[in-house]
């Protein structure tokens, strides 16, 4: 047996350990550095306006029933039957420090229609007021509030929903002597938020629009767009529910959801809208490249042992150890360029350099320019590999199996005359002598 061998075998191995908790730490700062670029985009949210979500406009009718010698609140909403709306998103961005928040100002137009209202009140039951009812989740993105009603009257908003179910936004008294007639709210509004924004259809048939000039729209709630338009220039999204898909009036009911700013509250979660998403994100990205770290580990180890072979150096165990950490700070490197550029230019900086390192160091160690050189093309060859699997996310399994097929390949290929018995033993050990049968 050859034990030369088998204890460069253990040491390797062992490096490898090593290494790959070293990618553990790697990994765990992904995540510190993700949290705190999170806790920063919370705190530019909290002094702006969190994500919105828009509901309205309800009938809220304040209603008192005696009960023996006891009142009780006999108060309900009443959705519209129709519910148009509009709106476009204009994005911008806010920096604290090196991170940033996606703001938004939205332009919302609301067109609702109301049938004639009949309270139906029991003899004991008294209506006491009538409201329009708006509902904003942050209330502070409030900038433009304008109503104006069938008529093109213009009415007077006041903040607060009166009482109503919905905690947040707006109210417009209505006189109780007009419920019998049918009515008509245009209201243009102006809302400032971050991250997202959300819809509630609450109509018996609503049709919303929304535009934006952002790219990368990743549609939230329960409802897909019925179509969608989505290029370089922006999206233009469309959606038609009725209340046969909102389950009628049970989307007035809450949920046990919390509000997005912490709030022991709740919103509905009968919702559509979109969150504006990074197509990019660098943490996400590196995150994903740090998964397949110990294969590139593994391989970065390999490849110099594979040339220990052919080449009948003996390297070091110290100086594969030097290798393979060369090989993990290109994950460090990611990580802290990938903050300051974009992520392909972190990615091309960071594989270059660590490239130049490990090809200049094996042409000491190898003694050969173009060992070197056959080094660095293949290391430059397995970045762009890598880049690969982290671009092609659908396919990542796919050509990482292959990729490892065909080092394994190329490996065996390479190998196929070494005589693996003889592969370290000193140079004046004496050879087996030949028996024959």
């Amino acid at each position: 047996m050859n034990r030369n061998l088998t204890y460069k075998l253990l040491a390797l191995a062992v490096m490898a350990l090593v290494l790959i908790v070293a990618l553990a730490g790697i990994a765990s700062k992904v995540d510190e550095r993700r949290a705190t670029r999170d806790a920063a985009v919370a705190s530019i949210a909290s002094q702006y306006a969190e994500s919105q979500q828009v509901t309205g406009p309800l009938l809220w009718l304040q209603c008192s029933e005696t009960r023996k010698q006891e009142t009780v609140d006999c108060s309900r909403l009443i959705r519209p039957d129709q519910l148009d709306g509009t709106g476009g998103l204009a994005v911008s961005e806010r920096y604290r420090g090196i991170y940033k928040a996606r703001l938004y100002l939205a332009s919302l137009r609301m067109d609702a229609g109301f049938k004639s209202v009949d309270p139906e009140l029991k003899p004991n039951q008294t209506l006491k007021a009538a409201y329009w009812v708006f509902g904003v989740s942050d209330p502070r993105g409030l900038k433009r509030v304008e109503i104006r009603d069938q008529h093109g009257k213009l009415l007077a908003p006041r903040p607060g929903t009166s009482g109503s179910p919905i905690s947040r936004g707006f109210h417009i008294a209505l006189p109780l002597e007009q419920l019998g007639q049918p009515h008509r709210l245009v209201a243009d509004i102006e809302l400032a938020g971050s991250g997202r924004f959300d819809w509630v259809p609450l109509a018996e048939n609503n049709d919303f629009r929304l535009r934006s000039a952002w790219a990368h729209p990743s549609f939230s709630g329960l409802y897909l767009p019925d179509t969608r338009e989505i290029s370089a220039k922006g999206f233009d999204a469309h959606w038609r529910i009725n209340a046969f898909a909102t389950d009628g009036d049970k989307v007035l009911e809450k949920t046990a959801r919390p509000l997005e700013y912490g709030s022991e509250e709740t919103w509905f979660s009968h919702t559509l809208g979109v969150s504006l998403v990074d197509p990019v994100d660098a943490y996400v990205q590196t995150d994903r490249a740090t998964r397949y770290g110990f294969l590139f580990v593994l391989l970065t180890l390999g490849g110099f042992f594979l040339f220990e072979l052919l080449k009948r150096r003996t390297l070091h165990p110290l100086q594969y150890l030097l290798i393979g950490f060369a090989a993990v700070v290109f994950f460090l490197l990611l990580l802290a360029l990938s903050e300051h550029t974009g992520f392909l230019l972190a990615y091309l900086i960071a594989a270059a350099a660590c490239t130049l390192m490990i090809a200049l160091y094996g042409r000491t160690l190898l003694d050969s320019w173009k060992a070197s050189v056959v080094l660095g093309l293949g290391y430059g060859g397995l970045f762009g590999g890598l880049y690969l699997l982290l671009a092609s996310e659908d396919h990542a399994l796919l050509l990482g199996a292959s990729l490892t097929f065909v080092v394994l390949a190329v490996t065996m290929y390479l190998t196929r005359r070494l005589d693996w018995a003889d592969l370290g033993r000193a140079a004046d050990a004496p050879r087996p002598a030949f028996q024959p049968e």
